[in-house]
C-alpha cells in the first residue's frame, strides 16, 4: 500500500490547470516525488491528466538543472493569474450552435 503527502501545488500554464507535488512512499522504499498535472473538472474536481514520478536521485538532478535556468525566469515571481485564458484554446456549446 503506498502513502502519499501532497507537498503543494502550482498554477498550471494553461488555463484551469495546476501542478501537484506529492511524495510517494512505498513501505520499506525510499519515497519518489510524483508531479501530477490535473485539470479542473468542474464538477468532478480535479483530474490527473498526466504523472510524472521522480525516483530519489533524480530529484537532486532537477534541482540542479533548475538552479542552471536563466534567473529572470528561474526567479520571476508566479503569475497571480493564469498566462493563457480558458477563452483562447476551448470551443464553447455557444461556438458550435452558431456553426450549425
Amino acid at each position: 500500500m503506498s502513502y502519499e503527502k501532497l507537498l503543494g501545488d502550482l498554477l498550471g500554464f494553461e488555463a484551469d490547470t495546476r501542478v501537484e507535488l506529492v511524495q510517494v512512499s512505498e513501505p520499506g522504499e525510499t519515497p519518489t516525488l510524483e508531479l501530477r498535472l490535473q485539470r479542473d473538472g468542474k464538477e468532478l474536481g480535479w483530474l490527473t491528466q498526466r504523472r510524472i514520478r521522480l525516483c530519489a536521485g533524480q530529484i537532486g538532478q532537477l534541482r540542479d538543472a533548475l538552479n542552471l535556468m536563466d534567473p529572470d525566469g528561474r526567479d520571476a515571481p508566479a503569475p497571480r493569474i493564469h498566462p493563457m485564458r480558458r477563452s483562447d484554446k476551448v470551443i464553447s456549446m455557444a461556438d458550435l450552435r452558431r456553426s450549425c
